[in-house]
């Protein structure tokens, strides 16, 4: 064999790495079960993971206000391990400021997740086709229904768990059988679908009736005049798949943990309209319209 060709094969053999980086303000920065460390570790894992990537190890910096007390900085560092921990990624740096009061709401976190992205083709909405189906691996808008039913005092938030999860434990198994991942934060699912159509020129028309949402999180967002479409999560991922592979995936996802609730949403059709469009239950199709400028709350 040619050296050339030798070298070449060489390096496809060999994993590509991956980074993702997040910088992270949540407002409160302690809710329920988690805080925004959790959020800062879960967010970049869970985009790494979403690119095809196996996250390896994780670095953090943490900005605290002077005058934190102490048990929350325990709580908050304690967060970081056992997301880490549950993730499968190694703590590899932390490196921590403190400000005068006033200076950083609390408190502030970044985050990079490094891993490697395993040899064949990659996950991209280019590999999308007409006839994929459309998954989401759980409920949308809880994080932001228990978010800002906090922040607004609506007493919804012992009904509804932020969704906050690391899910690359659940996405390996089925990596070899997709065409493309998004994790649903900022702008919610809608953001996600809006920006695949437009970049792939086809339609997604997804089933309004199949969205998994809690009711108690539609309340509460309702409330606020947030379409659950719209609002942000921290532990869901957007999956597109091949119709033949759709039921293994789904059983697989069901078969985890954060993947219980996962659901079939909709599919990918070959009209060029780059256009979301919502099927009703009586059957008709509305396009999803562009994101409300005032709706969607900025959370991290």
């Amino acid at each position: 064999m040619p050296v050339r060709e030798l070298v070449a094969g060489l390096l496809r053999s060999v994993p590509e790495p991956a980074v993702r980086t997040g910088a992270y303000v949540v407002d409160p920065p302690f809710f329920g079960a988690g805080d925004v460390g959790r959020v800062a570790v879960c967010g970049v894992v869970n985009e790494l993971a979403a690119s095809g990537a196996e996250p390896r190890r994780l670095t953090l910096g943490i900005v605290l206000e002077a005058g934190l007390p102490m048990p929350l900085v325990r709580r908050l560092t304690d967060s970081v391990r056992r997301a880490a921990d549950e993730a499968g990624v190694e703590i590899a740096a932390v490196d921590t400021r403190v400000v005068r009061a006033g200076e950083a709401d609390r408190v502030f976190v970044t985050a990079t997740a490094l891993g490697v992205r395993p040899p064949g083709p990659p996950l991209d909405q280019r590999n999308i086709r007409p006839g994929d189906r459309l998954l989401v691996t759980g409920p949308l808008g809880g994080h932001a229904a228990h978010l800002l039913s906090l922040r607004h005092e609506l007493g919804y938030e012992h009904l509804v768990p932020s969704d906050c999860a690391p899910l690359s434990g659940l996405l390996a198994p089925v990596l070899p059988h997709l065409r493309h991942a998004r994790a649903v934060t900022e702008g919610g699912l809608a953001r996600v679908l809006r920006s695949c159509a437009a970049g792939l020129r086809l339609t997604l028309r997804v089933d309004e009736a199949a969205l998994p949402v809690q009711y108690e999180a539609r309340i509460a967002l309702g409330a606020l005049g947030i379409d659950p479409l719209e609002a942000a999560c921290a532990g869901c991922l957007c999956l597109f798949v091949p119709e033949e592979r759709t039921a293994m995936v789904l059983s697989a996802l069901h078969a985890h943990p954060y993947g219980r609730q996962a659901a079939v949403i909709g599919e990918v059709t070959a009209d060029r309209t780059g256009e979301v469009q919502l099927r009703g239950a009586d059957g008709g199709a509305r396009p999803l319209g562009p994101p409300d400028a005032h709706a969607p709350v900025r959370l991290h």
